[in-house]
């Protein structure tokens, strides 16, 4: 008996599926076999080589270092599609080829390809999740191996298999993603980084009263047939930006909340303001006569927003920055998420104060940007986003109701007549702000050439039931901005929702013009 020899095998079980949240299957385990040989008993090895090469696309290297090892068991190939296995079996019957062993098991198969990919995740060989969602939720999808005990002669022949553990097989996943927003979404980001300098997007898509994340989607995105891992990385969720003057509403927010501003008042608007020393410029040094807090808004205008910003002061102006969930992570179930950059007010200067009105000096995610928005929309209420279903979590209020509802009206406004008219869809009354913003890089500061835009919508503004960021970034030239990049993609984006019947506009009501 002691000369009986042993080995176990396991065999990973049926991965659970990953569904949308109308139950679509966007991540599923097909049946696949994983191919071993014992290289003590294969027959006509030369010909396993060939075979290799030939079925399996191997080198002739990668094939004759597997056939030619020292082992009674090597891993010849490992999820292997259904029918290629089947076929290579039968021209290995057809060579007399002995010694291998096919094990049934299974392969991860995306139907929609690289759809929602940073999101989903990748997995490994072995049934591991290896990235995204699939890496996060991995104890829940995988369940139990299958072990196989293969019994062996003194020579090494296996004259037994049985089956020691029959597994478990993994339980499924839910999203709160709308595949059909999903791919609206990307589809929009492919277009306009095919047709501008663009380098790279993401766009967001919230629900502001559940915090549901209906959409999270990236532009390049990696193939799961041929993995890149630099574009496995969900972005929106790891990287962090300078928002630029979408900002803007969040500080008019802050300044409104505390009754430091009111509706009637006008501000200074010439270009260039003199802060500490330092000339803060509108956009191209344009002044303008005096305005309002809404006209402000509507045409972006630095030097106003400036004032409001030393009106409200580093501690307040950083204490609703951290309610908004700026400078601390939103809790959204992706591993790597960024924690952003917001230095505390005792460490700001004069013109840091200045700056942060226009979303210079702060760091966010796309993600963080997204919640914000979405709690302006939802009467103040910071919910956490999810990507899982769930009761929604407050994390906080970032204001009263009265105060998000006028900033709201306010950023309407902008959409219908200001900088964020081409983000404009009659009868959906989108509102929002968009952002043009430098990018520091690191040792290095603001390098020419290197710029993100972006824009925060929002629709319909008066009773919001989306809310939508979408960004851009460049690292080719200077002539790249919000209004020919982030805010037409989201008009398009409200679009091709509208279009396509996943969304319906609501009753109309004026506000500058028709919508």
């Amino acid at each position: 008996a002691q000369n009986i020899q042993e080995d176990l095998v396991e065999v990973p079980s049926r991965r659970g599926t990953i569904y949308d949240r109308n139950g679509v299957p966007l991540a599923y385990d097909v049946p696949a076999y994983s191919i071993a040989v014992d290289n003590f008993r294969v027959t006509n090895p030369e010909m396993l080589v060939r075979l290799l090469q030939e079925e399996l696309g191997m080198t002739e290297e990668e094939a004759e270092a597997r056939v030619y090892r020292q082992s009674y068991f090597t891993w010849l190939a490992r999820n292997v599609d259904l029918d290629k296995a089947e076929r290579f079996r039968a021209l290995a019957q057809a060579q007399r080829i002995r010694g291998l062993l096919f094990f049934p098991t299974w392969k991860r198969a995306y139907p929609y390809g690289s759809l929602a990919i940073e999101v989903l995740g990748l997995v490994g060989v072995d049934g591991d999740g290896l990235s995204g969602l699939e890496w996060q939720f991995d104890s829940i999808l995988r369940g139990r191996p299958r072990v196989l005990r293969i019994l062996r002669a003194a020579d090494g022949t296996p004259y037994d298999l049985w089956e020691e553990s029959p597994g478990e097989p993994g339980r499924d996943l839910y999203l709160t993603l709308d595949v059909r927003m999903q791919w609206i979404c990307e589809s929009e980001l492919d277009e306009t980084l095919r047709t501008t300098p663009a380098d790279r997007g993401c766009a967001v898509v919230l629900n502001p009263k559940t915090g549901e994340v209906l959409a999270l989607a990236h532009s390049p995105r990696c193939d799961p047939k041929n993995p890149d891992i630099a574009l496995l990385r969900p972005w929106a969720v790891t990287d962090v930006f300078e928002p630029g003057s979408t900002f803007k509403g969040l500080v008019a927010l802050a300044a409104w909340d505390l009754g430091l501003v009111t509706e009637t008042e006008y501000f200074e608007a010439s270009s260039p303001r003199i802060v500490a020393g330092v000339a803060i410029k509108n956009a191209n040094n344009k002044s303008y006569p005096p305005l309002r807090l809404r006209d402000a808004l509507a045409q972006s205008v630095n030097t106003v927003l400036v004032q409001i910003a030393q009106r409200l002061g580093a501690a307040n102006l950083y204490e609703y920055f951290h309610r908004m969930g700026f400078g601390q992570p939103t809790g959204i179930e992706l591993p790597g998420e960024a924690r952003g950059i917001l230095r505390p007010p005792e460490q700001w200067t004069e013109v840091d104060l200045a700056v942060s009105s226009f979303g210079q000096g702060v760091g966010v995610t796309a993600i963080q940007l997204a919640a914000a928005y979405a709690a302006l929309c939802n009467e103040g209420i910071l919910l956490r986003p999810h990507l899982l279903p769930a009761e929604p979590e407050i994390q906080g209020t970032i204001a009263k109701p009265s105060s998000c509802q006028k900033i709201r009206e306010f950023l309407g406004y902008a959409v219908n007549t200001g900088t964020g008219s081409p983000a404009h869809v009659p009868g959906f009354k989108v509102g929002g702000k968009s952002g043009t913003a430098q990018i520091a890089l690191p040792g290095r500061g603001y390098v020419p050439g290197h710029v993100t835009t972006a824009m925060a919508a929002f629709f319909p503004w008066d009773k919001p039931q989306y809310t939508i960021v979408v960004i851009y970034q460049t690292s080719k030239t200077d002539d790249f901005w919000s209004g020919t990049t982030a805010v037409p993609s989201v008009g398009r984006i409200v679009r091709a929702m509208a279009a396509s019947g996943v969304i319906y506009p609501p009753e109309i009501t004026a506000l500058g013009r028709s919508g």
